[in-house]
């Protein structure tokens, strides 16, 4: 008990150690310089893309900043080593359509709850990671995050629209709201803007033909400063972003009360979720060309540090980004110290190059966020989902209609239900019971249908279960059994049944009920029941059973050809005989 205890403390210990002090890590000197350089690279488009998604998730743009520099958490308590975290598009969304219905976006208490749902994100992920949960990713649908991912970079675009034409409107978790709110307030666009706006999205689009790794929204951010202070565009009725200290932010808990944390807590759990799934896909892809050995836990605790600890610094949640990795990847990051690197960049940017942004016009912010956004709005991938799998492609497509119709947060819920609940389906339904014979070229078992190769014999139905026998399945799969032995009967009676449990490899208290209830009803119309290659888990778990109606357990062809026609004497294999369990 002791050793069990002390083995469960160590490896929770391991779990909060970060990488530079973890048994057989060392930093060599030779991967300082791709380190520095591929966190300087991040850095300079982070900076822009962080103040440009924090408008998306209805904060000051500042906050995306607040929200990146402790990004490097995730790098030093994580198993990747090139994961970019900090604030992404689908995350900063979930975080606008979450506080909405709470707080007017960018007012003082909108931003202290973005806080408070960075703070729940956090607990939610390093919970999981404690108590090593990671197997629940796997419960979400990927078809599900394709479909939500592609209706949430559309609404992201769309909510982009007003900046861009230089207006404000209204936000709505509704997108409907959102597109007659946009209608409505149509003429009161400023042209300069709207042409502002076009230029600097016009030159983001030409320069996405330039490599990954150059700063094309950097370029674009430093043009736009440029032409806005020497025209002096703010006389024209062009907005900037808000002035900000030059500073860090403050230390902060954020402020908890029980109706906010009641109220966030679905919401947390939502965005933990998917803020999870995206960053665990990116540092799965990561790893399969770096050959690494990814952790699904220990990615849970350094996602679920980094959420914590940007909430204490006015932060909201962050996730793993896809195109700042495939920039650290490409950069030559070799450790997490480049998002050290890069975390130390943006503290930089806050401390000295905070005057600068007060000249930055929130059209070029909200160009760099359409422009990000755009990829993500895959049609290709939602046909290619239904094309492979038509259960898949109704999941995506049903949760890309939800997330236009109801709130975004419901709909992804909504979905991963829905897909839970086809799996079920599936598992139920798809069940199949096979008529099986004896391939006498080798001897083993095959399905008999339409084979002249396998022999079948007479008042002997043989078949075959292929898959585990458990509450969800039990009643189908004997339903189709029994409806099996019914066909058979027909056709010449049968004397008894010869069950291939192969493919069972585990039942559960419904699933033995199920079969011993079955055994005795063929029984009482005169029909033997037999098993053969039953799995020995399977058998202990009937030989628990104290009431089991008898099962004999057959374990090679020839002692099933044996138990089909006994009159018919065969050599047996030497050693092996029949088992019989049960007693009634």
């Amino acid at each position: 008990m002791h050793a069990h205890l002390r083995r469960e403390l160590r490896n929770l210990l391991d779990l909060f150690t970060p990488v530079p002090l973890r048994d057989g890590e060392e930093y060599s000197r030779r991967d300082l310089l791709p380190d520095i350089i591929a966190g300087l690279t991040v850095a300079v488009v982070l900076i822009p893309q962080a103040m440009a998604l924090a408008l998306i998730a209805g904060l000051p743009a500042i906050y995306g900043l607040y929200a990146a520099f402790p990004g490097f958490i995730a790098s030093f308590f994580g198993s990747s080593r090139h994961l970019s975290t900090g604030p992404v598009a689908i995350v900063s969304f979930l975080t606008l359509t979450s506080l909405v219905p709470f707080a007017d976006p960018g007012s003082p208490e909108f931003i202290a709850l973005a806080a408070l749902l960075a703070l729940l994100v956090g607990l939610i992920q390093l919970l999981m990671g404690t108590l090593r949960l990671g197997f629940v990713v796997n419960l979400i649908p990927h078809s599900a995050i394709v479909g939500f991912s592609t209706a949430a970079a559309a609404i992201i675009i769309i909510t982009q629209i007003p900046t861009l034409f230089g207006y404000a409107i209204t936000q709505h978790d509704l997108v409907i709201q959102t597109i007659f709110e946009i209608i409505m307030g149509a003429p009161r666009t400023s042209l300069i803007t709207l042409a502002l706006g076009l230029s600097a999205l016009g030159m983001l689009i030409f320069l996405r033909k330039l490599p990954k790794t150059f700063p094309a929204a950097l370029v674009v951010l430093a043009g736009s400063v440029l032409v806005a202070y020497l025209f002096d565009l703010k006389s024209f009725g062009v907005e900037f972003i808000a002035a900000v200290p030059a500073s860090l932010p403050s230390f902060a808990l954020p402020a908890l009360s029980a109706g906010a944390f009641f109220a966030l807590l679905p919401k947390a759990a939502i965005v933990a979720l998917v803020g999870f799934v995206e960053a665990h896909a990116i540092a799965k892809s990561v790893a399969k060309q770096t050959g690494q050995r990814l952790d699904t836990n220990q990615e849970l605790v350094g996602q679920g540090l980094a959420n914590t600890v940007s909430s204490f610094f006015h932060g909201y949640p962050v996730s793993g980004s896809f195109s700042r990795t495939a920039i650290n990847m490409q950069a030559g990051a070799r450790t997490g110290v480049a998002a050290l690197v890069t975390s130390a960049v943006t503290v930089f940017a806050l401390l000295f190059l905070t005057p600068i942004f007060h000249f930055l016009p929130k059209a070029v912010l909200a160009a760099i966020v359409i422009v990000s956004a755009l990829p993500l709005v895959n049609y290709h991938k939602l046909r290619e989902t239904y094309a492979i799998s038509n259960t898949d492609g109704v999941i995506a497509y049903t949760t890309a209609a939800l997330a236009l119709i109801l709130k975004p947060d419901d709909a992804i819920f909504i979905g991963i239900v829905l897909a839970l609940i086809l799996f079920l389906r599936r598992t139920v339904w798809g069940a199949k019971i096979v008529e099986m014979g004896v391939n006498r070229e080798w001897n083993i078992l095959r399905a008999s249908d339409g084979d002249d190769r396998v022999d079948t014999y007479p008042n002997v139905l043989i078949a075959r279960i292929g898959m585990s026998l458990y509450y969800v399945n039990a009643t189908h799969i004997i339903e189709q059994l029994d409806r099996l032995v019914r066909e058979r009967h027909e056709q010449s009676p049968v004397r008894a049944v010869v069950v291939d449990f192969s493919g069972v490899n585990f039942i559960d208290i419904t699933g033995i009920e199920a079969l011993d209830d079955y055994v005795k009803r063929l029984r009482e119309r005169g029909i033997s029941f037999a098993t053969i290659y039953m799995r020995n888990s399977v058998v202990a778990a009937l030989r628990n059973v104290p009431e089991l109606h008898r099962i004999t357990i057959l374990h090679n062809i020839a002692e099933m050809k044996e138990y089909c026609m006994p009159h018919e004497r065969r050599l047996v294999l030497g050693g092996t005989t029949p088992e019989i369990i049960g007693k009634k």
